[in-house]
């Protein structure tokens, strides 16, 4: 029996799109919007928890605490790209293109033991090199170690929740969302009870969930699981995910540098208030897209002509900053209001971080598009995110020491707006 408020979703979105893009709903577009209402509806409430747990952990560890675990975040993101290689996009893109059982098993199946494998091999690399590794981020080793445990856990839990997607099987990945941000509320609110508050407190909830969601994910996806490694797709993948590992690298870069420079010529406080900054704006704005995300690139991947994609594109941008920059605005400012007083409210940031949010947002539908269209439009993901990443950095280096926090998110606004204008004149090629 159809659930009476998720059939009335369904049924406004239908009728947005349809005043939006003067067309009815096709069963494709039908499909997309019930799967996009399923994906919306979790993380919307999971984004519910996750502000709340985020607030009230910046509150009780104070921005040097809240920079410290957000160091730990930044650096093993860096970390995880060589253990999962792109190759959980790969599994996404091929295993949505035919939803034959057993061709999803191969894939899924062979996907899952590259991911195992390049994950043993970079933890066993980390290993061999703490010391210098620990170094290069300039952080201490016992520091370094924490960022590779979250990493692993990181690579592991992203995979899993790749499969759900690859699979089609949204309904349980929006239901794991929510119970995800749930259980790391719990715990780290466990942990501030019984007297332990430190940015570990905070870092061993993500580490607790993550290993609980890989193993119900396990088990809900066993049957598609098979010790059958194909030498062919292995191969399709690898290339498809050296190029996705290009674009993953220079994301990385260029959404995670302003951190790790920030740290280096400022202190944990200021990377504190930046990242409450960042997450009132640019995380929140990225929740919300990754709802979109979430469902859109396995609709896109089944379209041979992306003509169609960036036609809707153009229709829909006017609405994204028209209605979106107040929005970041009005949600900075409270998010702000309640991360407390050690947290200042700065016009001028509020803005620069609003309309950083907004690009962002737009580039993702371009790279999304792009990266639905196989390996040439993986390429040319590639060479648009290394622009960003060293546009990014040279603006970094140059704008910090200048304007500090200030410096950090417009280095951000210039490294999008070329990546954007690089996929503008790209978007021909595909």
């Amino acid at each position: 029996m159809k659930n009476p408020f998720s059939v009335k979703i369904i049924e406004i979105i239908g009728y947005f799109y349809e005043r939006m893009f003067d067309e009815k709903v096709s069963v494709d577009v039908e499909k997309f919007i019930k799967n996009l209402s399923y994906v919306g509806f979790g993380i919307v409430i999971s984004t519910l928890f996750g502000v709340g747990y985020n607030i009230y952990a910046g509150r009780i560890l104070g921005p040097t605490g809240y920079g410290e675990f957000t160091l730990v975040q930044t650096i093993s993101l860096f970390l995880s790209l060589p253990m999962i290689f792109g190759f959980s996009t790969a599994m996404i893109k091929y295993s949505c293109e035919n939803h034959d059982l057993s061709h999803q098993r191969i894939i899924v199946s062979t996907a899952s033991m590259l991911v195992i494998l390049f994950t043993i091999l970079s933890t066993l690399i980390y290993s061999l090199f703490i010391p210098q590794l620990s170094k290069l981020f300039s952080v201490s080793e016992n520091f370094f170690i924490l960022s590779v445990v979250l990493a692993i856990l990181y690579s592991l839990y992203f995979h899993c929740m790749s499969i759900l997607r690859s699979l089609d099987l949204l309904k349980i990945y929006s239901s794991i969302t929510i119970f995800q941000n749930i259980l790391i509320a719990i715990i780290f609110l466990f942990f501030v009870i019984a007297g332990f508050i430190s940015f570990k407190s905070i870092l061993f909830s993500f580490f607790i969930t993550y290993c609980v969601i890989c193993v119900i994910i396990f088990f809900i996806i066993i049957k598609y699981i098979r010790l059958n490694f194909d030498k062919t797709w292995a191969r399709t993948m690898a290339n498809y995910a050296f190029f996705a590992m290009i674009g993953a690298v220079s994301f990385v870069f260029y959404t995670n540098i302003s951190k790790l420079i920030i740290q280096n010529f400022m202190s944990f406080t200021d990377l504190g208030i930046y990242s409450a900054y960042s997450f009132s704006s640019i995380n929140v704005i990225g929740l919300l897209t990754g709802i979109f995300f979430t469902v859109f690139f396995p609709f896109a991947s089944k379209y041979q002509n992306k003509d169609v994609i960036f036609v809707k594109i153009r229709k829909i941008t006017p609405y994204l900053f028209i209605f979106g920059f107040p929005f970041v605005i009005t949600i900075q400012y409270f998010m702000l209001k309640l991360y407390g007083e050690n947290y200042p409210i700065i016009p001028e940031l509020m803005i620069l971080f609003a309309i950083a949010s907004l690009l962002i947002a737009y580039y993702g539908i371009y790279d999304w598009t792009f990266c639905s269209a196989g390996i040439p439009g993986i390429k040319l993901v590639g060479i648009s995110s290394v622009s960003i990443a060293i546009a990014n950095i040279i603006f970094n280096i140059i704008l910090i020491p200048l304007f500090g926090l200030a410096g950090a998110i417009s280095s951000t606004i210039f490294g999008f707006f070329i990546g954007i204008l690089v996929l503008s004149r790209f978007k021909r090629l595909i």
